[in-house]
């Protein structure tokens, strides 16, 4: 039997698009309370989601090394690299 809190759980929920969608504002410290509580309902559940969100942290903390004398990225293109990374979340 579903009740009415069932029905607000369920809508509240996020799916796995909306967590790819919202990672890069949750890694910025940037969703809004609501939004925050449910990606991190949903990343709690979802193996697939923590793994993304770990690849995605990683993935920012060696471009965040490569920024060295040796490597040279100028700031254009670390910031396109960044808008390409928000674009995925958005598709």
């Amino acid at each position: 039997m579903t009740t009415s809190d069932d029905f607000v759980t369920n809508e509240l929920r996020i799916t796995c698009s909306d967590a790819v969608a919202l990672v890069t504002e949750y890694l910025e410290d940037a969703l809004a309370e609501s939004d925050l509580d449910r990606f991190e309902q949903h990343t709690r559940g979802c193996q697939a989601c923590r793994v993304y969100v770990d690849q995605i942290r990683r993935t920012i903390r060696i471009a965040a090394t490569a920024r060295d004398e040796s490597v040279q990225i100028r700031p254009a293109n670390f910031d396109a690299l960044i808008a390409e990374f928000r674009q995925l979340g958005s598709d």
